[in-house]
């Protein structure tokens, strides 16, 4: 049988043999040691789920800590644009104002303390029944009787939009119009269907508002969406 090799035979400290040396421990080389060091990093990351791909993969421990204390980015909902109060006047409109006059369906004459002016409607159309040059258009008196009905002998809030001119083309100034109750006049004009939305040059404040009304009022067929009246189509 093979003895086993005595380990103590060639140690110094146990009196070897001057011409057996021991052998002297062999250094491990700096690379060896970074790419086993990168291996761990690597396995360190993996364990994270932070990679999506190689490039991501972190040359270096710093990344590593790095990563560990800067949150994760998440998909997260963009906040809702505010709903818009369709209910109240806002604090900067003005008035109440008397009406004095309805003119047609998106036209109005009130008493301003600096004297009669006449108000075109921000936002709506409303079928012609009273233009001197235009022919009556189809819901045009049935518009014009609601917007008796809704403004005569009320007094109403009035407020302008940065967006628009202050005035049209006719001198008319531009409004949004609050009933006495607070509801936007322009906007129960078009859920109700006796209006269609209308962007003169550029978005206004209620545009979206406005837009959706008109389609609530497309879908159940009301007013002038009617088959039995315009079928949407208000051309005389």
């Amino acid at each position: 049988m093979t003895r086993r090799h005595d380990v103590t035979s060639g140690h110094p400290a146990f009196g070897a043999d001057p011409a057996i040396r021991w052998a002297p421990r062999r250094k491990r080389r700096p690379l060896r040691r970074l790419a086993w060091l990168l291996v761990m990093v690597a396995i360190a990351w993996f364990a994270m789920g932070r990679p999506t791909s190689a490039s991501d993969i972190p040359t270096s421990l710093t990344d590593v800590i790095d990563a560990q204390e800067t949150p994760a980015l998440t998909d997260t909902a963009m906040p809702a644009s505010p709903v818009a109060d369709l209910t109240t006047p806002p604090p900067d409109a003005e008035g109440p104002f008397a009406v004095v006059r309805v003119v047609d369906g998106d036209t109005l004459i009130v008493a301003r303390p600096e004297g009669e002016t006449r108000v075109r409607v921000i936002g709506i159309d409303t079928p012609e029944s009273v233009a001197p040059d235009q022919p009556v258009e189809c819901f045009g008196p049935e518009a014009a009787q609601r917007a008796e009905q809704l403004l005569a002998g009320t007094s109403v809030m009035l407020r302008g939009d940065p967006t628009q001119d202050r005035t049209d083309k006719y001198g008319r100034e531009l409004d949004y119009v609050w009933l006495p109750d607070g509801r936007l006049f322009n906007h129960v004009m078009l859920v109700e269907g006796y209006a269609l939305e209308y962007t003169f040059a550029a978005p206004y404040a209620y545009q979206s508002e406005f837009r959706a009304a008109e389609g609530q009022a497309a879908q159940g067929e009301a007013g002038l969406w009617s088959p039995a009246t315009c079928a949407g189509d208000i051309g005389a």
